[in-house]
């Protein structure tokens, strides 16, 4: 899929960024946002954190909703909101290896734990007990392309819990726009109310539109970036503990990162991915003569097939080519250690872990 022409928008598809979104901004296309994950476990803070994840744009803005109750129930306590984001053919933080974590110390995005998704960006909302305890934002872990140094960790300022959008002058992401619409609980926040993102196109520096992928990552934390609960979207099925300080996402079965196609919708997890593709490496650990399968389905499709070293550096190119069926290649003979073997098919991304001995 490719990139849409910006003329085949309609100039009047637009969000309203008030830290809601409504009813009439929910749906299919553009000016509407589409539901990328949900979180419905427990609360380890009583009836506060995430429910839900949407993802909209227009024909010059991405837009993301973080829906969920910030405020804590204990008293003087501060919360975040925290989102992770890969936007296509950038140059970010990579996946698997752990974030840099930002320049500020003081913010809650100098945290640093390791995700299952490249990262470009990161956004957080910090919320206190008072109408204006309402701190944004953001990180840039973006390499070229004349933007912020990686790192660079700006506090985007100060709003209020009525939705009241501010938006950033700072070096990273100029021009996007900031807002959180308060309820005092989970079970009374039946508006979709939570912390809402507006970002142009044109200070991200790459092409977004109908095909294109993201990837995201979402988390309640306390004020410092601690995972002191286990609400995160996509959600650990059956997770009833913090995630703690630094967590590693990478250690957890399934992938911990929500791969959304625009115009499309959240795609498949990478399990079920493989499962389809009848992805395999074996024997795993691998030696010399270790073996590489899948089956490219429905006709003819693109695929790209490479494999990554644990700091998330390309190491081989096995495929890059147009397939159709049972495919196989050879591993090949590679240093001793851990690798991600990457695969796409079409617009479907998945990996193996693969340990070589």
């Amino acid at each position: 899929m490719s990139a849409f022409a910006v003329t085949s928008l309609t100039a009047s598809a637009q969000f309203t960024i008030d830290g809601q979104a409504s009813t009439n901004e929910i749906g299919s296309g553009v000016g509407k946002y589409q539901l990328a994950g949900t979180y419905s476990g427990g609360h380890l803070d009583t009836d506060r954190g995430l429910r839900s994840l949407y993802v909209g744009y227009t024909s010059t803005t991405l837009n993301l909703m973080l829906v969920g109750s910030g405020e804590s129930s204990t008293a003087g306590a501060y919360r975040a909101f925290i989102i992770y984001l890969n936007t296509p053919s950038r140059p970010g933080a990579p996946a698997r290896v752990q974030l840099p974590g930002g320049l500020d110390a003081n913010s809650p995005l100098a945290h640093r734990p390791t995700l299952d998704m490249e990262a470009d960006y990161g956004f957080r909302v910090v919320v206190g007990p008072a109408l204006s305890d309402v701190f944004f934002s953001a990180v840039s872990y973006v390499t070229g392309g004349g933007t912020a140094p990686v790192g660079t960790d700006p506090y985007i300022g100060q709003g209020y819990k009525t939705g009241t959008a501010v938006t950033a002058a700072t070096a990273v992401l100029t021009g996007s726009r900031f807002a959180y619409n308060n309820s005092v609980s989970l079970t009374t926040n039946t508006l979709n109310t939570g912390f809402e993102i507006e970002i142009p196109l044109s200070t991200m520096g790459t092409v977004l539109g109908v095909g294109s992928r993201i990837d995201l990552f979402a988390a309640f934390t306390d004020s410092n970036g601690q995972f002191v609960t286990s609400d995160i979207i996509p959600q650990v099925a059956g997770r009833t503990t913090a995630f703690g300080t630094n967590p590693d996402f990478t250690t957890i079965p399934g992938t911990q990162a929500v791969g959304f196609v625009l115009g499309t919708g959240v795609l498949a997890t990478q399990n079920a991915v493989a499962n389809g593709l009848n992805f395999q490496v074996y024997p795993n650990p691998a030696t010399a003569d270790a073996t590489v399968a899948y089956t490219v389905p429905a006709g003819r499709q693109p695929v790209s097939l490479a494999v990554y070293n644990a700091l998330g550096q390309q190491v081989r190119t096995l495929a890059t080519v147009e397939q159709s069926g049972p495919q196989q290649f050879p591993l090949g003979s590679l240093p001793a250690g851990a690798y991600l073997v990457k695969l796409r098919v079409g617009d479907q991304l998945t990996s193996r872990k693969v340990v070589v001995q």
